[in-house]
């Protein structure tokens, strides 16, 4: 999850990918993933779920 500046943007704000999302939920901090990104970009939700799993992070899955 990184910051970027889409092309063409106003301003100079940095945002985040619609896809993963920061937040802080109960005082956790921690990250939203759009299950769409499964399909548009498989390599990268497969490194967001590896990532997890290989540092015992909790995960659980949700509809919003």
């Amino acid at each position: 999850m990184a910051q970027f500046r889409p092309a063409g943007c106003a301003g100079n704000h940095l945002t985040y990918s619609p896809y993963v999302l920061p937040v802080v939920i109960d005082g956790v901090r921690g990250i939203v993933v759009d299950l769409r990104l499964r399909d548009l970009e498989p390599l990268a939700y497969k490194f967001v779920v590896d990532f997890a799993r290989d540092n015992h992070l909790k995960t659980e899955e949700r509809e919003i």
